[in-house]
């Protein structure tokens, strides 16, 4: 499994293979309430974004304050999102701090041999194109 999600994205297989694990990782994120769409016209439609909530942008706000991370550097962004991620896992979804804690802590240790460890990429993949859109704008 781990070596069929690893395929060039060069090929044609391996681009449909990328876009469905971002399509995944954004209905996971929809549906635990890290983003929602939000029509960007005003018309239905005729535009519509993803966007953090606010609970989730409140967050990676504190995140980012309390740890000193500054939103131009790419990197920072990806551990605003990561912990951010881990934080709201906690506190918005009722995930037990010490599973969340020992969970966040494997991730670190074994990604590379996780299949979660690549959910959680694509997630943080996400949020950081996210967030890095609308900072831009």
């Amino acid at each position: 499994m781990a070596d069929e999600s690893r395929k060039s994205s060069g090929s044609e297989e391996g681009k449909d293979h990328d876009v469905q694990r971002m399509a995944s990782a954004i209905e996971d994120l929809l549906y635990m309430e890290v983003i929602r769409f939000r029509d960007a016209e005003g018309l239905q439609g005729a535009g519509d974004e993803a966007v953090l909530t606010p609970q989730f942008a409140l967050v990676v706000s504190n995140v980012m304050s309390n740890m000193n991370l500054k939103p131009e550097k790419n990197e920072d962004v990806m551990k605003s999102m990561y912990f951010s991620l881990l934080i709201y896992m906690n506190e918005y979804l009722k995930i037990p701090k010490s599973f969340t804690m020992a969970f966040g802590n494997d991730i670190e240790k074994h990604r590379e041999n996780m299949e979660c460890g690549d959910l959680i990429s694509n997630y943080v993949t996400v949020l950081q194109n996210i967030f890095s859109r609308r900072k831009a704008n």
